[in-house]
């Protein structure tokens, strides 16, 4: 049995020994509104992986030699986003954008360095027409380059041909951990939270929300949609029980904001993204998460009873409703340990390993 165990130490130790020689350039390296990206950091460098920036920047100064490297591990997300900007309430193709994008894919084709291309999105967020088209292009673009393409939405990987890796869960990071504490409110406290964007659809939301129940909208948001939203909630007489912050939400604010509510809303609309951030900050810590029926949160919901899911934006007040007139104080003991044996740090670390491995 001792010979056993030390086998099997052994393994563990030559495997971080080999992760050690492999040198991952991330892009991006920082986003001040996700901690997805230091999570993603943090989970490559307790592999025993070097992690180093992609960028324009970094590659002019000599960072261009290691993407010509075989031990090398390039790691992309939302690299399609770049060629698009902000302008007049939409994203529009910017030139300057465009170049950088095409700058990168031609780094890549002539690389030596495995490209790991994480596809969060069908389509790059709030485009229309055209600029929409080139979105899912530039993604099957950045499909062919990658050796390798990985999609948080089990449901997804074969559209992609992505292999699934679980999204870590916000609070289950190493030195992160939130506190998570049975809900006592005689009344469930509702919010959104997050960047306020039209692909949210958060004014579907205002558009059918219930008189009398309150609503927690919070996050920075375009200035043309948050004064649309805030129109609808003066059309509609919703002022005295809807809030809306328009303000960016730090780490620590946005942990408050999370820990004060009892139910999410996620009324994302299905053809943009593949999986909701928000929802990995609520699953296992509110009592329920109210979505639309997207492919992910149809397999969530079969997953996880306190999932509650709606096809048509018509049918959210009716489940409203219910939950105030139904509310009791819920454990969530069952379904945190659920989330954590899915989606949590050592199934994330292990699942990672296994990808760096495969190629």
């Amino acid at each position: 049995m001792m010979r056993l165990f030390g086998r099997l130490g052994s393994g563990a130790r030559t495997r971080e020994t080999e992760f050690k020689k492999i040198k991952v350039l991330l892009s991006p390296f920082s986003n001040d509104t996700n901690a997805y990206i230091e999570i993603q950091k943090q989970l490559f460098r307790e592999l025993g992986c070097m992690v180093e920036p992609l960028s324009v920047a970094s590659l002019l100064r000599g960072g261009v030699f290691d993407v010509f490297s075989r031990r090398s591990i390039v790691v992309l997300n939302w690299l399609e986003s770049r060629p698009f900007r902000w302008k007049d309430g939409s994203q529009r193709l910017s030139l300057k954008g465009s170049v950088v994008f095409a700058f990168y894919c031609a780094i890549l084709f002539f690389g030596r360095a495995k490209v790991v291309y994480f596809i969060h999105n069908h389509a790059v967020h709030d485009t229309t027409s055209t600029a929409r088209k080139a979105s899912v292009f530039l993604i099957h673009l950045l499909c062919r380059l990658a050796q390798a393409r990985v999609v948080h939405a089990p449901n997804a990987a074969s559209r992609y041909g992505a292999t699934y890796l679980p999204h870590p869960l916000y609070w289950d990071v190493p030195g992160k951990r939130a506190q998570r504490q049975m809900q006592s409110n005689a009344i469930p406290r509702f919010g959104m939270l997050g960047a306020i964007r039209p692909y949210k659809a958060v004014h579907d939301v205002l558009e059918v929300w219930p008189h009398g129940v309150a609503l927690t909208i919070a996050g920075k948001g375009a200035r043309e949609y948050v004064e649309r939203l805030r129109k609808i909630v003066a059309d509609r007489s919703l002022a005295s029980f809807i809030s809306i912050e328009d303000a960016f939400l730090g780490e620590s604010d946005f942990e408050r904001k999370m820990s004060s509510l009892d139910v999410l809303v996620l009324p994302h609309v299905a053809d943009s993204m593949l999986v909701s951030g928000a929802f990995f900050e609520a699953i296992g810590r509110l009592p329920v998460i109210v979505a639309r029926a997207t492919p992910f949160m149809k397999w969530a919901a079969h997953r996880y009873g306190c999932v509650i899911l709606f096809e048509e934006i018509t049918e959210l007040p009716a489940i409203v409703e219910r939950l105030v007139t139904e509310w009791t104080p819920q454990a969530m003991d069952a379904v945190a340990k659920a989330a954590i044996d899915e989606f949590g740090w050592k199934a994330c670390r292990s699942r990672y390993a296994k990808l760096i491995e495969s190629l």
